[in-house]
């Protein structure tokens, strides 16, 4: 973390008994929250999207789900539901065709009667509108469950993949996410992987097209057909000029059988690779299951296919309140990063928590990559477009085995944070971590997350997805660049001769990029979580680290932006669509995490407004309840603009780093 010099004599005189209490009790109550194996975990919530995918995939299989988790599929689609009794992309925006049709559809499958009143507005929205407007990736899993045809998408060509990967075009350039999901949607699509006839895909055909003959349905020309309420990124006039290309070629392409079938093989050892390097639990759920059923239509008894189907599970969370839940993404090395950051805060201000910082951080040691896995060298996961991960944390277990690079900055960062009393971090492991970080920078000086950038090209006018942004490639990220730094620069000070050359110039070339990511009005965009009052304290944090005095212009401009926005009553609260129109939206209430950003935002400042720093502290403070905890009136995470998660742990450990950063401020230690 940032050193922080001393406060005045007047700011202890501020401090308010009631500060201490809150930051203690905080403390304890996140400590409570560990797993038993000493980890923090929090559920990444999410929509219902995952788990009808999930059921669809299963029902397509011909698999079998138990009785107990189609109630918890009924039971998460009462809980998530909509005020219009519909599903969205989460709950503070509208209702969605894309989430609300696959949870229909979902859910007929697993047993809920067309009649029954969980989906009476569902049924109505399908007369209202159009179903063959959902979005494409609606259509693609509309068309494996038979209820849509392969005729009415935009092809998606395997053969993309015989490009040379020096073209911008080939998908080996993509993000990592999405290139995955086109790897599973070209196999999906190349096979034509569709559910057969039976009584219940003819009832599904009849109640998702009411009064309309599904044979003469007009297919291709539901193929630009998008309901502009799901969008976020329309196709554009190139893309669509490409798509209809592609079109054309489409029929001659499914004609070459032998050439695809080819394709679809190695398709398949390619998916082998994806599972055996992650212990068959791939990127994620999203690639996982369109994997799965390629698997499965190829060989129902594939050995992969097995242990993939019970290492699912591994992104499930179940339980009677909430139900079933398919998250897609597991979080533990992230939460426990963060929150050793914070108890190691909390510990230098009151000496409280000592075990658990040494019981945790030897947990988190445990997490970083030692090698390639599943059998693989580095020249194979060269070959599969992986990066080497040896040295690297991911954002889950290490079982995961897709490294991160701010999951292993932040790593780092905590082992080096805790004091040395309590941990050992040995030179080899950090020297591990570092290598692993620097290969992550983008030739413009700033970190991307997974990888660095494979291409300069601009790929976002060809992006697919439509209801999400910026997810065709690696990008310079203001968190990731300030995580890495920060994370760097705590190894020159530990480390000072640690591959001195290399950690100099990348924190040079990132301070670099840092600074021309500021916004005019101070701030940092976020991309990961909402918004700019998450971007600029990693912003402020980032260049803090980097030795960037108080009174640094671009320090004073993100004081003045956070000071700006501090609400009457000391909090701050931020609204989503902030990430959506690219500048700050006041929310209708303040919200402890933001509030915690906006705080530790001004300790890392040095010289901020004491006011400000004591107004917000006394928020946190208050809007504590009685067992430690504090209470989320909104998501606060976000990826790729419009999808927003809900991270259970961020509202538990962040005010208690603020707190406990604030004390040591205000105290002078």
């Amino acid at each position: 973390m940032t050193q922080l010099g001393p406060a005045s004599a007047s700011a202890r005189v501020a401090v308010e008994p009631q500060v201490e209490a809150a930051l203690r009790k905080g403390a304890a109550f996140l400590v409570g929250q560990r797993r038993d194996d000493h980890a923090w975990e929090g559920e990444v919530v999410w929509n219902p999207m995952l788990a009808s995918q999930y059921l669809i995939a299963m029902h397509v299989m011909g698999r079998d789900v138990s009785a107990s988790r189609r109630a918890a599929f009924r039971r998460q689609l009462e809980v998530e539901q909509l005020a219009d009794g519909l599903w969205g992309m989460h709950p503070h925006g509208g209702s969605s065709l894309y989430v609300s049709t696959l949870a229909y559809v979902a859910g007929r499958m697993h047993g809920i009667a067309a009649d029954d009143p969980l989906f009476a507005e569902a049924r109505a929205l399908f007369r209202r509108e159009d179903v063959t407007a959902i979005p494409t990736w609606g259509k693609a899993w509309l068309a494996i469950a038979g209820c849509y045809e392969w005729t009415g998408l935009h092809a998606v060509p395997p053969e993309a993949w015989l490009l040379p990967k020096a073209n911008p075009l080939h998908p080996a350039g993509y993000y990592c996410h999405t290139r995955l999901i086109y790897l599973g949607m070209a196999s999906v699509f190349g096979a034509r992987i569709q559910l057969g006839d039976s009584p219940l895909r003819r009832a599904l055909r009849s109640e998702l097209y009411p009064g309309r003959d599904y044979a003469a349905l007009d297919w291709k020309g539901a193929r630009d057909r998008l309901r502009t309420a799901d969008l976020w990124a329309p196709p554009t006039k190139t893309l669509k000029a490409l798509y209809h290309a592609i079109d054309r070629f489409e029929p001659l392409l499914h004609r070459l059988a032998p050439v695809r079938k080819r394709l679809l093989a190695r398709f398949r050892e390619a998916m082998r690779f994806e599972l055996r390097t992650t212990s068959h639990t791939c990127l994620s759920p999203v690639n996982g299951l369109l994997f799965m059923l390629a698997l499965d239509a190829a060989d129902p008894n594939d050995p992969d296919l097995q242990k993939q189907l019970d290492a699912f599970d591994g992104w499930i969370f179940e339980d009677e309140a909430e139900g079933l839940r398919v998250v897609g993404a597991r979080s533990a090395p992230w939460d426990t990063a963060f929150a050793l950051q914070g108890l190691a805060d909390a510990y230098a201000a009151t000496g409280a928590e000592g075990d658990a910082l040494r019981e945790s951080a030897a947990w988190l040691k445990t997490q970083q990559l030692e090698g390639p896995r599943g059998g693989y060298a580095v020249k194979d996961y060269l070959r599969n477009d992986r990066v080497d991960p040896t040295g690297g944390w991911c954002f889950a277990d290490e079982w995961h085995g897709w490294p991160v690079s701010d999951c292993t900055a932040e790593a780092l960062e905590a082992l080096l944070h805790v004091p040395s009393s309590l941990v050992e971090v040995p030179r080899e492991s950090v020297d591990a971590g570092v290598r692993f970080l620097l290969q992550a920078q983008n030739p413009d000086g700033g970190f991307g997350s997974y990888e660095a950038r494979k291409h300069t090209f601009d790929l976002e006018w060809m992006n697919p997805a439509e209801m999400f942004g910026d997810s065709m490639t690696e990008l310079s990220y203001a968190e990731c660049t300030a995580s890495n730094l920060s994370a760097l620069a705590a190894v020159r000070r530990r480390f000072p001769d640690l591959r001195r050359d290399q950690v100099e110039r990348s924190i040079h070339a990132a301070t670099k990029r840092l600074r021309a990511l500021q916004n005019p009005d101070g701030s940092w965009d976020g991309v990961w979580g909402v918004a700019t009052l998450y971007g600029t304290m990693f912003g402020v944090r980032g260049l803090r680290a980097a030795g960037a005095s108080p009174d640094d212009p671009a320090i004073r401009r993100a004081v003045a932006f956070v000071e700006r926005h501090q609400r009457p009553d000391g909090g701050f609260g931020e609204d989503w669509k902030s990430c959506l129109e690219g500048r700050y939206l006041e929310a209708e209430q303040a919200h402890p995490t933001q509030t915690a950003w906006a705080l530790t935002t001004l300790v890392m400042a040095g010289s901020a407004s004491r006011d400000a720093m004591a107004r917000a502290a006394a928020w946190l403070s208050r809007a504590q309840t009685p067992e430690g905890d504090w209470e989320s009136p909104f998501m606060a995470g976000v990826f790729f603009r419009t999808a927003l998660l809900d991270y259970r742990m961020y509202k538990r450990i962040f005010p208690v780093q603020a707190l406990g950063q604030y004390l040591s401020h205000c105290r002078g230690s």
